[in-house]
């Protein structure tokens, strides 16, 4: 057990809290420690809870704003040994005894006192309960979740290794099942062969659909007109009159040609001349004209410049790149149908192309020069020399061979055709699975894959002993663990009857998804209420919301925490500590309240109360067979003071209805705001009957607060009154506002009170009240 504080430094409200020197100042088994609201009840719950767990942090977050002072505490146990929190953490705590505390932050954490039952909150509640009575069990779990996440951690990376050595196609357990060949490699290396050439041969079959026949020469022919056109001549009448003209333009004009002449007399329209307007009927000139132009040598140019043209497209530049290309390509597909596809074929001996171009230009050569001297001399018959009618007959000669050339492509290109036709279209998949079939053989029979497979089977039977092992190890848990739920469902439902409530809670088992959590429900005359957020949120919907009183729900944490505790294995060498436990319950469950103190302080190796409730302190003393101790907290003076002393002494009737009234009118200024006055008047009042209570002996029956005051002022230190120097000055200030309101029976006009500044004063003769509880 605890028996004293000896240092608490930087803690809280508390730069330092002194207890009561020597023995006096140890706790008890029963231990009352009376404070006001904010003198540091809940830090010192913290304090006993940190201590418990080990936790610093409950500590470190009740640092004192504004201080640089080092936290420490040092708490004396029984047979004189210490634990002590220096540098944000506890030494040698071991000692310490359970510590069970009730206090607001324990409601929060671990009972649906709100309009909802959280996740959080109902994992706690499983921690509430099971206690070290399952423990063994719920290490089981534990260790078997531990082990079931190595295995499953094992079997990953053996599935992993084994899955990077399997073909495509294939799934561990087909692979696992392939049996070995004999003589792979050989086997492997035969299929590898016939399915390469498989592919060129199908590649070559492709290709050969897609190649395109020997196209045939171009043979370039001499016109036939070519004699006519060279052998024709002009009458005299038209040569006589193409002198005169030449003679006329010779004479007239500056070399103009007989072109331009003509030009003109295709224009005319009279016999006036079309470029001078000269008249010209009768005159010579004109009759030449019309002899001239008549048409003869007109349809003889013409006939001579179409074989022109004929001769250029056959024998010209353009027809003589064609005959290269297409000679040159029969030889490109002769040497492909050799290297690629294996056929072989001779084309027709035509001599070399650069020779067969050669006769072409000249042919084209010998029949431009013919035509260049008929042009030079339309009158008269042109005859071919010796070297043009060479040229013309050679070629003539080689366009024969040409002829016969384009007849043996027929011949070739029907052979062709027929290998395109029957090139067949080969299936490659059975000789790609072959190769496959053997490659996976292989690779199944290999050292690493046999200790790949070797490895993934014992990491599978590894995890599957390991989720067996977790499923017992849960089922052993659940069913211990629902054991303990039931017990606990109904003891706290036994408190809940002590307590009048007219709820009850449901019992819905443990479950262990996402880690184990209790499964409490509250039911009210036979129908389960909603505890969901969603049905809190719906004003519609009944749930805790709407169906719990803060008291029902103060009732329920109460029973709750009385049930943890005396379930708990270890209760009687524990500490129970409660920061008040009546507050916001009903006044009907005080009692019972009470009785569940004094039952716990019995089984429990020692007991702390802490309360601002005067009477609800001075009840939980008395307990029959019991020496309790009384505490008081005094903040005002630093530094504090946890002082052993009896409590004070319960105010009078009169006293605990003012009280109520300045506490209510603080807490709800509204419902005050007709009788302001009556507030006001009752600030004076209740601190003149608080001081005759504290210090019945140091007034005179007359006195009034004022003289309080002074009286207080002047006492000397060591008496009793002097203890109350540290109120004067605040009395001094709450007296002055209160006469404002005190003069109308003089026949000064009182004052009318303004509601937030009549609330102000109250708060601080509330907390001078207060403060006083530790004079």
């Amino acid at each position: 057990m605890i028996k004293r504080i000896n240092v608490l430094k930087g803690v809280g409200r508390f730069s330092a809290l002194n207890s009561t020197p020597g023995s006096e100042g140890d706790f008890s088994e029963l231990n009352i420690i009376y404070a006001s609201n904010s003198c540091g009840k809940s830090t010192l719950c913290d304090v006993f809870r940190s201590l418990d767990t080990g936790n610093s942090a409950y500590v470190i977050g009740r640092k004192q704003l504004g201080s640089n002072t080092q936290q420490e505490i040092v708490v004396l146990l029984e047979q004189g040994q210490t634990t002590r929190f220096q540098n944000a953490q506890w030494h040698e705590r071991e000692n310490c005894p359970p510590i069970h505390v009730y206090d607001d932050r324990f409601v929060a954490e671990n009972v649906f006192i709100g309009h909802h039952i959280s996740l959080d909150q109902r994992r706690n509640l499983y921690g509430l309960v099971i206690g070290d009575q399952a423990i063994t069990l719920k290490q089981a779990v534990d260790d078997a979740e531990q082990q079931l996440s190595s295995a499953t951690s094992a079997l990953n990376t053996a599935q992993t290794n084994l899955t990077r050595l399997i073909p495509t196609g294939y799934t561990a357990d087909s692979f696992r099942n392939l049996d070995a060949v004999e003589d792979v490699d050989n086997k492997i290396t035969e299929a590898a062969s016939g399915l390469k050439s498989a592919e060129q041969t199908k590649a070559k079959a492709e290709a050969i659909q897609a190649r395109s026949l020997l196209g045939a020469v171009p043979i370039a022919e001499v016109p036939e007109i070519l004699e006519s056109v060279l052998n024709a001549t002009l009458d005299a009448a038209a040569l006589a009159a193409e002198a005169k003209i030449r003679d006329h333009l010779a004479a007239t004009s500056q070399g103009l040609p007989i072109g331009w002449v003509k030009q003109g007399f295709d224009s005319q329209t009279s016999t006036a001349c079309p470029h001078c307007g000269q008249e010209m009927q009768g005159l010579e000139i004109l009759e030449a004209y019309r002899s001239f132009f008549s048409g003869e040598l007109q349809e003889q140019e013409r006939l001579r410049e179409s074989t022109r043209s004929t001769v250029r497209a056959t024998f010209g530049e353009t027809a003589q790149n064609q005959l290269r290309q297409v000679l040159a390509s029969h030889g490109t597909e002769r040497d492909w149908w050799r290297d690629a596809a294996g056929y072989e074929f001779t084309l027709p001996e035509i001599g070399d192309i650069a020779s067969v171009l050669a006769l072409l230009q000249e042919a084209y050569q010998a029949v431009g020069s013919a035509l260049d001297r008929k042009r030079a001399n339309p009158a008269s018959a042109i005859s071919l020399t010796g070297e043009e009618s060479a040229a013309i007959t050679t070629w003539s000669e080689k366009a024969a061979e040409l002829g016969a050339y384009n007849q043996a492509l027929e011949a070739i290109n029907t052979e062709l055709r027929d290998r395109q036709a029957n090139a067949g279209v080969i299936d490659l998949v059975p000789l790609q699975q072959r190769l496959s079939s053997l490659n996976a053989a292989k690779k199944r029979h290999e050292q690493e894959t046999i200790n790949a497979y070797a490895a993934y089977g014992t990491a599978t039977n590894q995890k599957n002993l390991a989720q067996q092992e977790k499923q017992r190890a849960n089922e052993a848990l659940r069913e211990q663990s629902n054991q303990l739920f039931e017990r606990y469902g109904s003891r706290i439902n036994d408190l809940l009857t002590l307590f009048g409530a007219d709820f009850r809670i449901v019992n819905d088992g443990v479950t262990f998804r996402g880690g184990p959590s209790g499964q409490l429900a509250i039911e009210l005359s036979g129908v389960r209420i909603a505890a969901t957020p969603e049905a809190a949120s719906d004003p519609s919907q009944i749930s805790l919301a709407n169906t719990l009183s803060g008291g029902d729900r103060s009732a329920l944490a109460l029973a709750f925490f009385l049930a943890k505790v005396e379930m708990a294995p270890d209760v009687g060498r524990s500490i129970v500590v409660f920061d008040d436990p009546y507050h916001n319950q009903d006044r009907s469950r005080r009692q019972c309240t009470i009785e569940q103190i004094h039952h716990l302080t019995g089984i429990a190796k020692q007991c702390f109360v802490l309360s601002h409730d005067l009477e609800f302190a001075r009840a939980v003393e008395r307990r029959p067979g019991t020496q309790a101790k009384t505490f008081v907290v005094n903040p005002l003076i630093n530094p504090a003071t946890l002082e052993a002393r009896s409590l004070p002494p319960l105010p009078s009737q009169a006293y605990l209805k003012n009280y109520h009234l300045l506490h209510h009118y603080s807490e709800n200024p509204a419902d005050h705001l007709g009788h302001l006055k009556q507030v006001a008047d009752t600030l004076r009042v209740i601190l003149e009957e608080y001081f005759r209570l504290k210090f019945p002996k140091a007034w005179a029956e007359n006195d009034w607060l004022g003289d309080m005051i002074r009286k207080i002022r002047e006492a000397q230190i060591g008496t009793p009154l002097s203890l109350c120097h540290p109120l004067v000055e605040e009395l001094g200030y709450i007296n002055t506002y209160s006469q404002r309101f005190h003069h109308g029976g003089t026949g000064e006009v009182a004052d009318e009170p303004e509601a937030r500044e009549l609330k102000t004063y109250v708060d601080r003769a509330l907390k001078v009240i207060h403060a006083g509880g530790n004079i």
